[in-house]
């Protein structure tokens, strides 16, 4: 099985010669902040998060609230993966963590975050879990969901 990260890398790369989207997409199903659940809120606004190409070589990270037309985006740091091989009890899966400064669109607020995001792979479906961390508030957002 491709490991996610280099199918983000790959996808990045063939979409930016051809000319196609450089996208990959995230849709959440569960939310949460500091431990309390914020689901419904994030069924509603169609949340997503995505990896994108900002510039030709700027790998970047947004948190799309989609029906609320807000978001906030910026410059992923310090990418490193680490691959989870399949057991006979676990799925494989691949951590992702980083470094991502970020912009507010909904109140013009920026700062720094610790990302770590889980891809877990169950046959054709990648569901995933992410951890941000506000760097400035120590505040705890938690996203689980799938692959698009």
């Amino acid at each position: 099985m491709k490991k996610l990260i280099f199918s983000i890398l790959t996808i990045l790369t063939f979409s930016s010669v051809f000319g196609q989207s450089t996208e990959v997409t995230y849709k959440v199903t569960n939310y949460s902040i500091n431990g309390e659940n914020f689901d419904n809120l994030a069924l509603n606004a169609d949340v997503s998060l995505s990896f994108y190409m900002c510039d030709d070589n700027t790998l970047c990270f947004t948190n799309n609230w989609r029906n609320n037309n807000s978001q906030s985006y910026g410059g992923v740091y310090a990418l490193k993966t680490k691959e989870i091989p399949e057991t006979s009890t676990t799925y494989a899966a691949t951590e992702i963590k980083f470094t991502w400064q970020f912009f507010n669109t909904y109140d013009s607020n920026r700062g720094n975050a610790a990302v770590t995001i889980t891809n877990i792979f169950i046959g054709n479906t990648v569901k995933f879990t992410a951890e941000i961390i506000v760097l400035d508030t120590n505040e705890v957002l938690v996203f689980k969901g799938y692959l698009e």
